[in-house]
């Protein structure tokens, strides 16, 4: 069983896969350009994004239950974009976390008493 926390904000998402006593680690990041005197709005969100969940779809390709975290609205966001467009993973998430910036080992720990918790 391959285990998957998702810890996201609205630029990017950090995606910890855990087996067995491994944990692998990708980054994914929107990629966006813009001028130095331009501010994101919410319009710049909207339309990044869907890009950023489907680019993190594709790194939970082999994932068996998810975890999504983080610290605003994106995981909600991402959550309610699975359950329309990706109802498969939209089935495979077991919770929505609100948390800050925690560390590597702090999302690994959380993830294995999640799991545990879920498990029993």
């Amino acid at each position: 069983m391959k285990f998957s926390v998702v810890w996201m904000d609205r630029e990017s998402a950090h995606i910890f896969h855990l087996s067995n006593d491994q944990m692998e680690r990708k980054k994914v990041t929107v990629s966006h350009h813009e001028h130095h005197t331009h501010k994101r709005d919410q319009f710049d969100v909207a339309r990044e994004e869907p890009r950023l969940f489907k680019e993190v779809v594709a790194e939970l390709k082999d994932s068996d239950r998810l975890l999504v975290v983080g610290p605003g609205v994106a995981k909600h966001h991402f959550h309610a974009y699975l359950n329309e467009h990706q109802p498969f993973f939209g089935k495979k998430v077991v919770g929505i976390e609100t948390v800050d910036h925690p560390t590597d080992n702090q999302i690994a720990a959380m993830a294995r008493k999640f799991l545990e918790k879920v498990s029993a």
